[in-house]
């Protein structure tokens, strides 16, 4: 089963670093899978009446291209059920959005679980599938070898949807503003970066979601490095409620020298400024 249609992003959907946020793509993903369901006979009307919900387990996304206000992107979305699982509700998701040149601009895999009142429903019209491409994983539990920053979020009532619940792209939120408060709380302000010479880049990112995500309760999200990789480094976080793992990330961010505005190897400055938050000292 597969759908296509084409967004168009706006002003609204620019951050910090004056290009197209994650969350807009995740959210054109989200349209792109309920138009699946319309197309097996789900309207929302049904939805909304049998109580029907698409429960996020586990995400993979891969960002290629920048985009800006204007730019008209075709999102191309399959579906398939996992080889063995046709009675457990779960579904593979692939999307992939494409520019007008047609160059890839974001790929993003999600696995689900469809539920009616709860339980887990299966769905007609959607071929099973034995040989996946699966870029999602289960992300190994913190180890306790280095220190971690806690920081303390509360998840705004008004960010939940439909069903009063919290759909990846308001999730991916929480993760947004784990890393600011990581840079805040680690002192990594503009003046810092300039001498380290180092600023990164977030090229895509591994989510679990482990429980659902209580509106309008404290948070904590743990942050720390699990490991560095030449030009890459690798950032985890776990987002806690009363000391239970809710959700847990892994990003890849790209490391890259400010004044020659390209990739480069971790200096030994920047190993120095994280190295009590690095999980893997072996292989940094």
């Amino acid at each position: 089963m597969h759908d296509e249609y084409v967004a168009v992003t706006r002003f609204a959907d620019l951050d910090t670093q004056r290009h197209v946020t994650s969350r807009t793509y995740e959210q054109f993903a989200l349209e792109g899978r309920y138009r699946v369901l319309a197309k097996l006979g789900l309207s929302l009307e049904r939805i909304q009446n049998e109580n029907i919900y698409l429960e996020a387990i586990a995400g993979y996304s891969k960002f290629h291209r920048q985009q800006f206000p204007g730019a008209q992107l075709k999102v191309q979305t399959l579906v398939a059920v996992p080889f063995g699982h046709s009675d457990q509700g779960l579904l593979h998701w692939d999307q992939k959005i494409f520019d007008q040149a047609g160059e890839l601009v974001c790929h993003l895999q999600l696995k689900t679980r469809t539920t009616k009142g709860g339980a887990p429903l299966e769905l007609d019209g959607i071929e099973a599938a034995e040989n996946l491409e699966v870029l999602y994983a289960d992300l190994p539990p913190w180890s306790g070898h280095n220190e971690r920053i806690v920081s303390l979020y509360t998840m705004p009532y008004s960010d939940r949807d439909f069903a009063g619940r919290y759909n990846v792209a308001a999730l991916w939120r929480i993760f947004e503003e784990g890393r600011w408060m990581f840079a805040e709380k680690t002192g990594m302000t503009y003046e810092r970066i300039v001498e380290l010479d180092t600023t990164s880049f977030y090229m895509g990112s591994i989510c679990n979601y482990l429980a659902e995500v209580p509106a309008g309760r404290s948070l904590q999200i743990m942050t720390w490095i699990e490991r560095v990789e030449k030009i890459r480094y690798y950032f985890r976080q776990d987002v806690m409620h009363n000391g239970k793992v809710l959700l847990s990330m892994r990003d890849e961010q790209l490391i890259v020298s400010l004044s020659k505005a390209r990739p480069q190897r971790a200096s030994e400055k920047f190993l120095g400024f994280i190295g009590k938050y690095l999980e893997h000292t072996a292989l940094a």
